[in-house]
């Protein structure tokens, strides 16, 4: 059906009765895993005043109502609701459940993002007693001690720097570049030494395990390491020094081979930590930082480059520009790569904020190339500690596998291309990226369909997986198709990712003799040193052990290890490493290094699922802030059709990468459309009605047709006709046509879940045009060029959970224990002035200058006050039918019930009166 009609929310229990093509059908047989119990739901139909069960709508779509007692429903009413499922009778279409908490009111941000996270199963505790007691007790003052620097390779005197994005505070990665006496390249990437403060199969090592990753929203973040970690001492700041693991590769001076490679751990000192924009700005010759440039919080990348170091800075990366190109090329010529980066469109949104946190800005990210260089580096530094790990470990090493994608997931790609007449050929990675690349050359002015075409190939891709080796028996299952990589791992992001760490400490494992510099021999003593503690025993060592601690002291219960003891006997073949581990790094020793296959094929499978946990919860949070932001912003924007419908169209939007329906027809047959589309005037056709409204210029015309041109003909070649009588021209629709739509969303209609924005078809000179205001609603700027294009300011906000938020959340079974509030600054609700271009004078309040309103002006806006009256009426009048059935239908059950007790009643007087 979907295929065929694009489903409306208010008749999606009536979808189905459209007549189709029959599918194959079947039985459930046995359950082998059961769903989570527990659903964020909200009491939509309103009851009889003396019923007490009532049926609550769940936020997930695929579950079906839950019916819950409440005592008194009108206090759950416009309420989101944590609902447990209870029981399922067999003969009920619904189940049985109660609540356990209220979350907040419908549509507040807070509750949103709370409701957000409990659909995505995502659980956050506040670190451990136990865990936060293996921090440094010297806090932010601890400082690189001397003993450490000297059993590493100083690399403090080289020129060493970082690029990230603005306001990045967990800065992972670092890179240098310079030319050797004898000619050749050494090129270096330091990643954060996350192992020496997270020692294996601590408190501390085990929460980090659980929790996998640092989960981004849009406007915070959720840490997998304390903040101390996170922030300041693993992070790689600029102008202090730290400590990290390296992989450092000297290079002919073309860059065409790699004469060697060095791993081993180091201390460096950052001389720069720049943002993205500003490498770009040093690249191009302009001023990296902007003369009334704002200082950025401390810690954070992005501060104002020293104007000695920027010719250095600048040679240096120009270098790395020129082996970024060379590696990508590589990857591409001769393991297929597909290249699915976005272009000047881009395809990561950024959003702005207000004071109380929400969207006044949204933008796609710029993808400059200087991203690329610094992505190039990663993925080769990733490659060669893969390729080190396997050589040691083949059984038990943690990779990063991308496996080759079905073919029919490349069918609405294919459709495509055969529109605009390329052939598709997607029987390998290679053959999917000269494709790709064949309709970048056909089409290089139309960025708009280009970046179709990346979306709808990233959409197909398989998801990538955390493996262990040992789990594979054909190495060509350890490959990654996107990158055209036989070995591939993640390796440069252990502040947020623990497969890093684990990757980090697989690495130092495999390191057979530890050399400080290549060629030299560590001094005598050197291994014995080792045996100390990577850093000083906290002080509060009892507390770990919970002596010295009345039972009130813990504010909750430690939180169990996943990981489980395995001694030899246990460990599969399959998993077993070879054992000649007497000469290990001595910068790692063994009692501490996770080899053991079985234990990280554990490990792999929580990561892959809070990873996917990640994924889509950051997804759903950026839809979010978008219909947040165009609840009070009204935007016209360039889409692309990528489907047709018999009553409407599916299109793609670069500018917002989103994807929705435009509907053509509504329910009931009838045809609701800008006039002007098809050369009519605005005053044609009938008003329109509830959902249509909200676009000022739309009209209904009940003798509309719309008709979908689909049969014997491929589904590229598809065409949808709308026709409308006395119309001056034919409207017809086809894949790849870019049409002009507006964007809005209307949060009134919130209700079990936050609407998606809704898109209008407009004329292609709507830019120009005025579109309808309500209260709380602002129309489009006048030009095309409203569509926000400055970058955010503002980056994630390091979300820190309160105590108080705890308390609150402490009626919460542990399958729900979720944050609701933050202690980062947020004013209390106040209305706050949207920064918008808008044309003319500005009306305050009741104030009118009589000089500047003419009588056609007067008109104009008793003409509006009048179409808005009667929009209200007819919304007014939908929403009482819908409550007239909804009070039937409630009496009805009344009646039914109160019916089955009464003859339940006299079925037991007589059995009574037998007995």
């Amino acid at each position: 059906i979907g295929k065929r009609r694009i489903t409306h929310d208010i008749d999606a229990e009536d979808e189905f009765e459209e007549s189709g093509p029959t599918v194959p059908s079947a039985i459930v047989v046995a359950i082998t895993n059961k769903s989570r119990r527990i659903h964020v739901a909200t009491l939509v139909d309103i009851p009889s005043s003396d019923e007490r069960t009532v049926m609550v709508v769940p936020m997930d779509v695929r579950i079906p109502k839950i019916r819950v007692q409440f005592k008194n429903w009108r206090d759950y009413q416009n309420q989101r609701l944590l609902i447990e499922i209870d029981n399922w009778e067999t003969n009920s279409s619904y189940p049985n459940g109660h609540c356990k908490k209220i979350l907040g009111p419908v549509g507040d941000l807070e509750t949103e993002i709370v409701c957000l996270l409990l659909e995505h199963e995502i659980q956050f505790t506040p670190f451990s007693i136990a865990a936060t007691a293996s921090l440094p007790p010297e806090g932010h003052l601890w400082r690189v001690p001397e003993e450490e620097i000297k059993m590493r390779r100083d690399l403090r005197t080289t020129r060493i720097f970082s690029v990230d994005p603005i306001g990045c505070q967990d800065i992972d990665d670092t890179m240098h570049i310079k030319t050797l006496s004898n000619g050749d390249i050494e090129v270096g990437v330091h990643i954060a030494d996350v192992t020496y403060f997270v020692r294996h199969n601590s408190e501390l090592d085990k929460e980090a395990q659980s929790r996998a990753t640092t989960f981004y929203l849009v406007d915070r973040r959720f840490d997998m390491l304390p903040t101390l970690l996170s922030s300041d001492l693993c992070s790689l700041h600029s102008n202090t020094d730290r400590l990290a693991v390296s992989v450092i590769w000297t290079m002919s001076p073309d860059f065409e081979k790699t004469k060697s490679t060095w791993f081993g751990r180091t201390v460096i000192h950052n001389c720069q930590a720049m943002t993205y924009e500003q490498a770009h700005n040093i690249l191009h010759d302009m001023p990296p930082d902007s003369p009334n440039k704002a200082q950025p919080p401390p810690l954070t990348a992005g501060h104002v480059v020293n104007k000695g170091s920027i010719s250095a800075i600048k040679e240096d990366l120009s270098m790395l520009t020129i082996l970024a190109r060379k590696l990508r090329k590589r990857r591409e010529d001769l393991g297929g790569a597909v290249d699915l980066s976005s272009g000047a469109l881009g395809n990561e949104l950024k959003f702005t904020l207000d004071a109380n946190g929400n969207p006044t800005q949204v933008a796609a990210k710029k993808d400059l190339e200087i991203h690329h260089t610094i992505a190039e580096l990663m993925i080769l530094a990733n490659r060669s500690v893969a390729e080190k790990n396997y050589e040691r470990f083949p059984k038990s090493s943690l990779l990063r596998a991308h496996r080759n994608v079905e073919q029919n997931k490349f069918d609405d790609l294919e459709n495509s291309l055969k529109a605009a007449g390329i052939t598709f050929d997607g029987t390998s990675n290679l053959s999917l990226a000269q494709t790709l690349k064949n309709a970048r050359e056909k089409d290089k002015g139309n960025t708009t369909v280009n970046a179709l075409w990346q979306s709808l190939a990233t959409r197909a891709m398989s998801e990538a997986l955390y493996l262990c080796t040992g789990q594979s028996k054909n190495e060509i299952d350890l490959s990654h198709y996107g990158l055209g990589i036989n070995k591939y791992t993640h390796f440069t992001s252990p502040i947020r990712r623990y497969a890093d760490v684990v990757v980090h400490k697989q690495l130092l494992a495999s390191l057979q003799n530890y050399n400080i510099n290549p060629g030299t021999i560590p001094p005598s003593g050197f291994v014995s040193k080792l045996a100390l503690p990577a850093i000083p025993m906290s002080n509060a060592i009892s507390i770990m052990k919970g002596e010295g601690l009345k039972a009130n002291d813990y504010d909750q219960e430690l939180p169990k290890s996943k990981s489980l003891p395995f001694s030899s006997e246990s460990i599969p073949e399959l998993y077993k490493e070879k054992e000649d581990r007497t000469t290990l790094t001595v910068a790692a020793p063994t009692n501490i290094i996770p080899c053991n296959g079985l234990e990280v094929s554990q490990i792999c499978d929580n990561l892959n699922i809070q990873n996917r946990r990640a994924k889509h919860s950051s997804m759903a949070c950026q839809k979010l802030f978008l219909s947040l932001f165009f609840k009070n912003n009204v935007k016209i924007a360039k889409a692309v059709v990528t489907g047709l419908r018999v009553n409407g169209l599916i299109v793609f939007i670069p500018k917002f990468d989103m994807t929705g329906p435009v509907y053509v027809r509504d329910i009931n047959g009838d045809v609701q459309i800008d006039p002007a589309v098809v050369g009519l005037s605005s005053t044609s056709g009938l008003d329109p009605t509830f959902g249509f409204n909200a676009c000022a210029n739309y009209r209904r015309f009940p003798s509309g047709e719309v008709k979908l041109m689909d049969e014997n003909v491929d589904n590229s070649k598809w065409s949808l006709q709308v026709s409308l009588p006395d119309a001056t021209k034919k409207l017809e629709f086809r894949i790849l046509d870019v049409i002009t739509v507006q964007i809005s969303c209307d949060l009134r209609e919130t209700k079990a879940r936050v609407p998606a924005p809704r898109l209008y078809m407009m004329p292609s000179s709507a830019q120009g045009r005025g579109t309808r205001t309500e209260e709380g609603r602002k129309g489009p700027d006048p030009v095309s060029s409203a569509i926000c294009t400055e970058e955010s300011k503002i980056g994630p906000t390091c979300f820190v959970p309160s105590n108080t938020m705890y308390k609150q959340l402490a009626s919460l079974s542990t399958s729900a224990t979720l944050p609701v509030e933050s202690n980062f600054p947020r004013k209390k609700k106040e209305k706050v002035e949207s920064q918008s271009n808008v044309c003319g004078r500005k009306i305050f309040a009741n104030f009118s200058n009589p000089d500047t309103r003419s009588s056609q002006q007067e008109a104009a806006v008793a003409a509006a006050s009048e179409s808005a009256a009667k929009r209200r009426t007819i919304t007014n009048q939908a929403q009482l039918k819908t409550s007239e059935f909804s009070t039937s239908q409630a009496i009805e059950r009344a009646v039914t019930a109160r019916t089955q007790r009464l003859a339940a009643s006299k079925r037991n007087a007589k059995k009574s009166k037998s007995k």
